[in-house]
């Protein structure tokens, strides 16, 4: 799984390097059949293949292409994409950073096998949305005497086995025990005119034991959920001791909690694929409210819309958020000074040579220049920014 310091790291390194770089962004799912016996490897030395920029020899003497191509030809891999940035370092060695990843990227058309290879400045965008985008999931798998707490991010998943070592096998049996005697009905409320039995004293003693041992799992949950940074939560099991337990999580921490799911088929030894399986369809779903009251913002007078409105914003520095289509294709018109234009007439009037390229290796630059935040939309909301917005759109700050 990536960590927050590899993402640092790669932000670092890729930044602080003023060499061209190679930008590649590969289909490399194994369920496509296009992909059956490595054919990716094939279609992506082909590629590169033809990049004359990559005929550059090396200190050892092989080419940029030569060395790239023995690197990626060792990568056996799981993941739905491959991210791969290289660039010849100061001691004229070949540079790699690659990440395998479970998801699909916005703004690469990689549809029947294509590749996305760029040289020169470093095409970011793709890789660095999701890394924004995409939020760090905790889970909370509450089953009688094994919790287990898992992290997702990016769609890769990975128990955190230190989240609840503190408590030993016999807390997490007499726990146990209590759970199933709750479970039951033995603990339902007295009437007012019970009388205090055997059996209501045992309830007290159960309530007691039971309260300190969820308080005490809460507060080793927090302590998880602040150390790495965990963004949403998600708690599993049975609907009445989940419900139970969230009343025990702080304020901020139920704050997180973004729904419930259903105990996965291996209750005592769940697989990391039943989890994901569960959980995805609840991110989703949280993501696409996300994006539609985006799009709802839009449409008000705090919004405005279309290619050089929204181009203008920016540049003047009123934009907060920029809306784009997960599809971007649009061409733009960039000045020597890199002031960009939606239309070739609107460059001239500025009066200024200008070169038409396109708008998803400009924009994440000049977004950045102004602190605006980008948000790419997909589904329904894809479809209302094109069909009501005239494919892009943002939110003003003034």
């Amino acid at each position: 799984m990536i960590s927050k310091k590899d993402i640092q790291q790669f932000k670092k390194i890729v930044g602080s390097t003023d060499k061209p770089i190679l930008s590649v962004y590969c289909n490399v799912n194994p369920a496509n059949p296009e992909n059956y016996g490595k054919g990716w490897f094939i279609r992506l030395k082909n590629t590169l293949k033809e990049m004359d920029e990559l005929d550059i020899r090396l200190k050892k003497g092989k080419t940029f292409y030569d060395e790239l191509v023995t690197f990626i030809d060792q990568i056996q891999t799981e993941a739905r994409t491959l991210a791969l940035f290289a660039w010849i370092n100061e001691k004229e060695k070949l540079s790699i950073e690659h990440f395998e990843l479970q998801v699909d990227l916005p703004m690469v058309d990689l549809a029947s096998g294509r590749i996305e290879a760029h040289y020169g400045k470093p095409y970011l965008l793709p890789i660095l949305y999701a890394f924004d985008k995409y939020r760090r999931i905790g889970v909370l798998h509450i089953c009688g005497s094994r919790w287990g707490f898992y992290e997702i991010f990016l769609n890769e998943i990975k128990e955190i086995t230190e989240t609840f070592a503190e408590i030993t096998p016999e807390e997490w049996k007499e726990f146990n025990e209590n759970a199933k005697i709750i479970e039951s009905g033995v603990m339902k409320e007295r009437t007012f005119n019970d009388k205090l039995k055997f059996k209501d004293r045992q309830k007290a003693k159960l309530q007691t034991l039971t309260h300190k041992l969820y308080r005490r799992l809460a507060e080793m949950m927090e302590k998880s959920v602040h150390e790495l940074e965990i963004e949403r939560l998600i708690l599993m099991g049975d609907d009445w001791q989940v419900k139970l337990f969230e009343n025990y999580l702080n304020r901020p921490l139920r704050e997180l909690v973004i729904g419930h799911a259903s105990n996965p088929l291996s209750i005592e030894n769940p697989s990391s694929k039943d989890i994901l399986d569960r959980v995805i369809p609840m991110l989703r779903e949280a993501e696409d409210r996300e994006e539609l009251q985006i799009i709802n913002e839009a449409k008000s007078p705090q919004g405005i819309c279309g290619l050089q409105n929204v181009l203008d914003a920016l540049q003047m520095g009123r934009l907060q958020i920029l809306i784009l289509p997960w599809d971007l294709q649009a061409r733009v018109f960039k000045c020597n000074d890199g002031l960009v234009f939606a239309t070739k007439e609107e460059a001239l009037d500025y009066d200024s040579p200008y070169e038409e390229v396109s708008m998803k290796e400009e924009i994440f630059e000049i977004a950045m220049q102004y602190a605006t935040r980008i948000e790419v939309v997909n589904g329904a909301s894809k479809e209302i920014l094109y069909n009501e917005l005239e494919g892009i759109a943002g939110l003003l700050r003034w």
